[in-house]
Parts: structure tokens; sequence; C-alpha cells
């Protein structure tokens, strides 16, 4: 049966540049780069192409057709959908699932309609009842189905979404909903807000594969992680560390990190293994940021504070150097999988500012 993630919304306001130039995954005939099934995280240059491209503009407008007053659900453009399509399917293809990740129309409109009660209420529910605003039968459906936001739509939804702060979102549903390997449809619906209304997003992410089998991944092992085994740019580093596998059972798995010989302090703060838990398995970690830092990175996404470099004297806090690649490895330990005991071990690499190539073109 499906678990549906009751919890998993989100608020906020902030802003993050997008772009509509470039395409990771999608269909071949939409103009840009395509990436499938994934990107190469080992090839450093391959992820800073792909990053600098997929972040290189801004998100484009909405255009929104929708009416508060008459409770019209309208429309919202085009391209802001397929720019928030290309966001979803470059987290894909960082985390080395299939990325080929299509619009499906009809999953849209009704998203539309639970972006609209969404908003014009100012809260949010997965089950939202006769006290919302403009509710109807197919935005009940849709809220459902989707992950929900306040406060952020286009591209920048979903990197709230990925990074999923708060601690209703302990389990960070949104994320692994988007990363979910056998995910070949979503839904888009935008509404801009008011002087007295959010924008709202709603991103339908349970099409009719979800209990499909696991497709290939990049990783060997079968495992989603993010941030990802490999190079990923620092804006992409968020707080909440995680690792996800179909059919595991993580309920007395463990976590150890370390970096240049000193081991990084971390809270685990969920584990799920639930049978016939959609999305996958997963366990969750924060590492412990440096507490004597003011100079954090989070208006950008990053972890808070700066890493010291591979040998330095180490106090075994997070923290992260602009200057130089950073890495840190991780074990994830006692994990059951098909009724065996095994373990994991993978390397994050976060880059430095060492000189990125230019995008093509």
């Amino acid at each position: 049966m499906l678990r549906r993630l009751w919890s998993h919304l989100l608020l906020g306001t902030a802003a993050f540049a997008a772009s509509s130039a470039w395409l990771v995954g999608g269909v071949p005939s939409q103009a840009g780069i395509i990436m499938e099934p994934w990107i190469d995280t080992s090839n450093r240059d391959a992820v800073a192409v792909a990053f600098a491209g997929e972040y290189a503009g801004d998100a484009p407008d909405m255009d929104w057709t929708g009416n508060y007053e008459t409770c019209r659900p309208g429309q919202a453009s085009e391209r802001l959908a397929m720019a928030t399509l290309r966001r979803v399917n470059f987290y894909r293809a960082m985390a080395g699932v299939p990325a080929g990740v299509e619009l499906n129309v009809d999953y849209s409109a009704k998203a539309q309609h639970a972006a609209l009660t969404m908003s014009a209420t100012g809260r949010l529910s997965h089950m939202p009842d006769q006290t919302f605003d403009c509710l109807t039968n197919v935005g009940q459906e849709a809220a459902a189905n989707s992950n929900l936001y306040l406060g952020r739509t286009g591209p920048s939804a979903i990197d709230g979404y990925i990074e999923d702060p708060g601690d209703r979102n302990l389990d960070v549903g949104h994320r692994n909903t988007i990363l979910h390997p056998p995910t070949a449809e979503i839904g888009v619906g935008h509404v801009a807000g008011s002087d007295t209304a959010y924008p709202a997003n709603a991103l339908w992410v349970f099409d009719n594969g979800v209990f499909d089998e696991t497709p290939p991944l990049r990783e060997p092992e079968g495992f989603v992680a993010w941030p990802p085994r490999g190079f990923v740019p620092p804006a992409l580093v968020y707080p909440r560390w995680s690792f996800g596998m179909a059919g595991a059972d993580f309920d007395n798995a463990e976590v150890t990190m370390t970096s240049g010989g000193r081991t990084i302090e971390l809270d685990v703060v969920a584990r799920l293994s639930l049978e016939g838990y959609v999305p996958s398995p997963i366990i969750v970690w924060e590492p412990v940021a440096d507490p004597g830092s003011d100079d954090s990175p989070a208006g950008n996404g990053a972890i808070d504070g700066r890493a010291a470099r591979d040998g330095a004297a180490g106090d075994g806090f997070f923290r992260l150097d602009p200057a130089y690649d950073t890495e840190f490895d991780i074990v994830v330990s006692g994990v059951v999988v098909d009724g065996a005991e095994v373990g994991f071990f993978y390397t994050v690499t976060v880059m430095g500012d060492e000189p990125l190539p230019a995008p093509a073109g």
C-alpha cells in the first residue's frame, strides 16, 4: 500500500537563480545539452559544466492566468513548467537515477488546483478539507499526490524540496520522492500569489509506475545518496545528508563520516525501513556545523561553516573551505539487504574554487 508523505510540506520565501537555457534529461527534441541517463559525478568538469549551465540565468516568467476571486486555477507558462522539469532531471542526473522524467499534462492540470487552494488558504495539507479556500475534488486528489510549497515556485521550489528543511521533514520525503528511481512522469502546478497570498507550487510526484522495479542506477551497489558520490558543487550540499536503497532495512544502521583523517560529528535524524514504503527506505543524518563560524554560506543552500583542508587539525565539526576541493568519506554500516547485513562506502568531494569551464554556446 502506498504510504503518503502527509508531513512533507514546505513554507519559504527564499529565491534561487534558475536557468531555462540547458536541458539535463528530458525529451531530445528540446533545446539544450542532453545528459542521459545521468551525470558522471566522477568527472569534475562534467559536474561543473552541468551545474553552471543549469544555474546560469533567471527562471522564466510565470504568466499565471488564474484568479483568486473566482477560484480559477488557470495556467502557468509552459516555459516555467519545463524549467521546473529540467531542475528535477538535473538533480536526478546528479544522484545517478534515470533523468528522462517527462511532464504529464493531466497531472499538471490537477496540480494547478492544488497550488491554488494552498495559496488561497495560506497553509498546506495533503488532506485539505472544506476549510480550504477554492477547494475542488481535483485539488484534493492532487494534494494527496504532490509535494507542496508556499513561497517558492519554479526551479527554486525544486531546490527547496531537495534541501527539505524543517523539523517535520527529517526523513527528507520531498527529496526522496523527486529522486525515486522508477518515476517517469511528474506534474507541475504554479500560482503567482498576491499582496495577501503566497505564491505556490504543487509538484505531482506519484505517477502510475511508483511501484515499478528499480531501474538500473549509476551506483553499482544500487543506492541513491544526496549529496551523491563524486564531485558536488557546494551550493548543492544541504544540511541533511541521505542514503536510500530499495528493500533495505536501516533500523540498526549507523553512519560515520571522515575528512582528512578526522571524524565528523553527526546526528542521525531519521531511519525509515517500512515494507512497501514509497519512496525507498532511507537513513538521514546532519553533520554538526562549526559553532564558531559566522561565515555561513546558508544563503545559497550550503552547510553552515567552512571546512579545514585535508590534514589540518580538526575538532570534529563540519566546515567547507571555498578554496579547495574537500573529500568526505562516508560509511553506512549495519544495513540489512535480503536478510544479510552489509555496509557501504563512498566519497563525496565538495568542490572548491578551482576555475570551472564556461558553458558551451
